[in-house]
């Protein structure tokens, strides 16, 4: 994935798809957010689009994101290259 195809909110798996059903992520710049989509495991229609973690920085190679989890703060850092993007029906 490049870095324009994150910035206009292409959907993409994390590493490659695992199984069917798993679920995609995309940038959602009004809000300055990944959003995931969860997936159904029978014909992949997204069930639920929630927030999953907010952006602190996009570089030139990649990301930072944060969120929280019970109280504590957790840093994610992503490059482009690590991201695929979601095709329907593959």
């Amino acid at each position: 994935m490049t870095k324009q195809q994150f910035l206009s909110g292409v959907q993409f798996y994390v590493l490659g798809k695992m199984y069917n059903g798993a679920s995609t992520y995309s940038y959602n710049e009004n809000a300055n957010c990944m959003m995931r989509q969860s997936r159904s495991s029978i014909d992949e229609r997204v069930v639920m689009d929630e927030h999953e973690c907010n952006i602190k920085k996009i570089g030139r190679l990649g990301f930072e994101g944060y969120t929280f989890v019970m109280r504590k703060k957790v840093i994610l850092k992503y490059k482009f290259s690590d991201l695929v993007i979601f095709e329907q029906g593959v």
